[in-house]
């Protein structure tokens, strides 16, 4: 760099690259949907979207050009989408889906905020929180609107404040267990509902998947998600707490691939990736110890299947080496 001007930090590359590969994978999706909707009030959002996303691809192409470093190959459409394939998901599942993945981008950009060093790259994912933001609250109106809006569930509302007296309070395993905390019910609702999400993803990606080991490994996928949401319906009924409903997220009867297998299986490392994040964060904030147990032993199911999935794509060639540092040791065994 020219100037005095820092180079970008090993954490603004990371947090760089990694948004980069993420949107080329929501532009591919978006660009089928905007192909196949029906809609015309989601239709807007699809496109609306879609430009956001192309806009991170090319700030993040300017700024890589800018510093000397290499773009990533992410996933061009033109390559991993086909026009003119029947659509595999209902236009309330695009919906959905949108809505999935800004609250993805409320929680990744706002990191990559805390973790920026230089006013440009806090400048710009500020730009990219903002745009998050701004299509989340569209797609919630928009779900609200069409009466799919999947709430969490109510509550009694507390009418005086109180404090823990017994030791019982974090016990679970054995006895009678107390209600479920508010927290505790927020993000055992949220893994139901990403897991349904993820159930419909693997459903469709099944159906039209090339490779016959691909789509046995979807169709893991699917049992995994079901035995999730089974799992947290039993610990929200034993509460006597309303289970999560599902909207319609339908998967059409098409078995023509819109998109590569490379794709698809990126799309679900991706939804695997956020599904983890989520259990970690649930486990910092329950107390009870059998819900910490619980997501303990999601996040080592989570944590199996991606790995997996990640063994079939370096197999095929089809995982990016993420930015890394210099392996000091090959440089000097080179010299040899």
């Amino acid at each position: 760099m020219e100037g005095n001007v820092a180079s970008l930090t090993s954490a603004e590359i990371s947090s760089l690259w990694s948004t980069y590969i993420n949107d080329s994978i929501v532009a591919c999706l978006l660009t089928h949907f905007a192909e196949t909707v029906t809609d015309d009030d989601i239709r807007p959002l699809i496109t609306e979207t879609l430009n956001v996303a192309n806009g991170h691809l090319h700030a993040i192409e300017q700024l890589f050009a800018a510093e000397g470093i290499a773009k990533p190959v992410g996933y061009p459409v033109e390559k991993h989408v086909y026009p003119g394939t029947p659509k595999l998901f209902s236009d309330i599942f695009y919906l959905e889906y949108m809505y999935h993945m800004s609250k993805f981008g409320l929680t990744s950009h706002s990191g990559a905020i805390a973790l920026a060093s230089r006013q440009d790259v806090a400048q710009l994912f500020h730009q990219f929180l903002n745009e998050a933001v701004m299509l989340n609250d569209r797609a919630r109106q928009l779900l609200l609107e069409k009466g799919v809006y999947v709430r969490p569930p109510y509550m009694v509302y507390p009418k005086e404040a109180a404090f823990i007296e017994k030791q019982s309070f974090l016990t679970g395993w054995f006895g009678p267990r107390r209600p479920l905390l508010a927290i505790e019910v927020a993000h055992l609702f949220t893994t139901a509902r990403n897991n349904e999400i993820g159930k419909a993803t693997l459903t469709g990606f099944a159906q039209v998947a090339a490779d016959p080991e691909i789509r046995n490994f979807f169709l893991r996928g699917v049992r995994v998600c079901s035995d999730i949401m089974n799992t947290v319906h039993d610990v929200l009924r034993e509460s006597n707490v309303p289970t999560v409903m599902s909207p319609d997220v339908t998967v059409t009867d098409s078995t023509k691939p819109p998109f590569s297998d490379q794709l698809m299986m990126a799309v679900i490392n991706a939804l695997s990736a956020v599904g983890t994040a989520e259990y970690g964060a649930a486990m910092a904030v329950s107390l009870r110890r059998d819900i910490i147990a619980l997501y303990a032993s999601l996040i080592a199911k989570a944590g199996a299947f991606t790995e997996d999935g990640a063994n079939m794509m370096i197999d095929r060639r089809w995982l990016e080496y993420p930015p890394h540092f210099l392996d000091r040791r090959e440089l000097v065994l080179q010299k040899s």
